[in-house]
């Protein structure tokens, strides 16, 4: 593991400006994950798939549906993406 040291005049301000935005940022992270979640449901059952035989590669690709196939693949890739960013905050530590 890692560690980040900051040097600053104002020790406890920066630390609570620091809580804050870490905080802040797992609410948006959360948040996103939500919507993002939302639209997948939405376009899996618009397209009457499973997200997860589709990123298996076991689902027919009509040429009809490629590009809301692709959108989906593209959701889910992007949620995968905010799931790991909240997980990495998670494991964050300040100490103080």
């Amino acid at each position: 593991m890692g560690t980040i040291e900051i040097s600053t005049p104002e020790r406890e301000k920066a630390l609570a400006v620091l809580l804050d935005a870490v905080e802040r940022q797992k609410r948006l992270l959360s948040q996103s994950i939500g919507r993002t979640q939302e639209r997948i449901q939405r376009l899996a059952a618009s397209l009457q798939v499973n997200p997860d035989l589709l990123l298996a590669g076991e689902v027919p690709r009509p040429e009809a549906q490629d590009m809301d196939l692709l959108e989906l693949e593209g959701e889910l890739d992007l949620l995968r993406h905010l799931r790991d960013q909240l997980a990495s905050l998670e494991h964050l530590t300040i100490c103080s």
